[in-house]
């Protein structure tokens, strides 16, 4: 069964940062890893606790981040003294690399009224990881400062390593970054092995530096520090309020796109909580608060307000994104010693 079988299928078409405090995590009866953006995770928190009481903590990390300390943390003899329950948001190829490392407890939602892809993730993971959330990846652009320079916004990702845009690049960290990840295997699933090396090493010559989430390297280009990122294209919107000159460019050679996943970890000791907080997400009712002004993704419940931003899913050029491969540990572990081979960015 083909992933991007379900982007195309007629019902899918139809802040501050948190603190994470690692000292408060011990004194909460669920704690949770949050790759989502922090409005998002403040807002599930918050309204999720005045629901059922059942007091909550948050940790923000990265998809990457979060992916290498649950790994970490279940080889170390001295783990920490938090015992996480839940991992919300962040790519999904992340999860199901920690599913098939063992690392996940199973979990299958009770709820009838959730997509495809949705489920997608379910099925191949044999339940321990679901859909929340769906995004699509391309380049942001900010023409004011590409017009300063006078240079013209790019058209494909390959154009993004056209030296006259040298230094104008900021793309997240893939090491930490899920974003950042996602765009290294659209590339990887889009070029043969030899262009694929040639296009990544034109683009990296090209970066100003690489934050460690996707989030913080869509900033400088918001705030008219550079021009050029890598960003889900509904990240945007929010920004292009306070900034007008941003734009999005679906790129010619097609784009590779994100389901944001939710899982229990093994180590729980909240179980209970631990689902009852993920189904709670999966409500129509929670992620319509969502999708109206705080985080325009596509959302897994087929009664959930349409993001406005996904208006038009036939102009999106979708590739047939493989996430079961992309989260292979030793496919992605290429992907990234292929990235980090290339040379460290200035």
């Amino acid at each position: 069964m083909k992933p991007c079988h379900y982007f195309l299928s007629p019902l899918f078409v139809c802040l501050l940062i948190l603190p994470t405090s690692w000292a408060n995590a011990e004194n909460h009866k669920l704690n949770i890893i949050c790759s989502a953006a922090p409005a998002t995770c403040n807002v599930l928190r918050d309204s999720f606790v005045s629901i059922y009481d059942i007091p909550t903590n948050i940790v923000r990390m990265s998809s990457g981040e979060a992916l290498d300390f649950i790994e970490k943390d279940s080889r170390s003899n001295n783990p920490t003294d938090i015992s996480f329950d839940v991992w919300w948001g962040g790519t999904g190829d992340t999860h199901l690399k920690a599913v098939k490392n063992g690392l996940m407890h199973k979990f299958v939602s009770s709820n009838k009224t959730l997509l495809g892809w949705s489920t997608y993730l379910s099925d191949i993971s044999d339940g321990n990881t679901v859909g929340v959330y769906a995004g699509m990846l391309g380049i942001v652009a900010n023409k004011k400062v590409l017009t300063a320079q006078n240079l013209d916004l790019p058209n494909c990702w390959s154009d993004l390593g056209d030296p006259k845009y040298r230094g104008q690049l900021i793309i997240a960290d893939p090491n930490t970054s899920g974003t950042a990840y996602t765009f290294l295997s659209t590339i990887f699933q889009i070029y043969d092995p030899f262009q694929r090396i040639q296009v990544l090493a034109e683009i990296k010559e090209n970066i100003l530096k690489t934050p460690k989430s996707g989030s913080d390297a869509l900033l400088p280009v918001a705030s008219d520090d550079a021009a050029l990122s890598v960003a889900f294209i509904h990240d945007v919107p929010l920004l292009e309020y306070q900034n007008p000159s941003l734009a999005i460019i679906i790129p010619c050679e097609g784009t590779g796109y994100e389901i944001g996943a939710a899982s229990i970890l093994k180590s729980t000791k909240h179980l209970k909580e631990a689902k009852t907080f993920i189904e709670y997400t999966l409500l129509a009712s929670t992620q319509n608060v969502l999708t109206k002004k705080i985080a325009l993704q596509m959302y897994s419940n087929a009664n959930t307000l349409s993001s406005p931003v996904y208006n038009n899913l036939k102009d999106l050029n979708v590739i047939n994104y493989n996430f079961n491969i992309y989260s292979r540990e030793t496919v992605r572990n290429d992907v990234l010693s292929t990235w980090n081979n290339l040379g460290n960015v200035d």
